[in-house]
């Protein structure tokens, strides 16, 4: 075996070995962030985080330095995203498709179902 070759698969293992090592350590996908809502601006974001928060579920939020820089409050450079991890995702949804957006159940489900009133 050719030294190149060698050395290719000595790093083919180490990237192996370093991506089970991260997983082990930062756990598996249950505690990946995903993105359960997209704010308009940091204050909406705020407003989801708090009741969010109340609910007992932590979240984060992302983005929202661009919109500060240029002084956008309004439009896609104001956008926030607001992060939870994956396994509180469906609750985190929920909360505020239920008291944020002020949807019931029907039109949830309406949504969902892609029917339109």
């Amino acid at each position: 075996m050719s030294s190149l070759s060698l050395s290719w698969m000595r790093g083919l293992f180490r990237t192996a070995r370093a991506k089970a090592v991260s997983r082990a350590a930062f756990g598996d996908d249950k505690n990946r962030l995903v993105v359960v809502y997209r704010a308009a601006n940091e204050i909406e974001a705020a407003l989801v985080m708090a009741l969010l928060d109340s609910e007992g579920i932590p979240a984060i939020t992302s983005g929202e330095s661009v919109g500060s820089v240029y002084g956008m409050q309004f439009g896609p450079l104001a956008e926030v995203k607001v992060l939870v991890k994956r396994a509180l995702a469906p609750r985190a949804v929920q909360i505020i498709e239920e008291r944020h957006l002020g949807l019931d159940e029907e039109e949830i489900e309406d949504e969902a179902s892609g029917d339109e009133n």
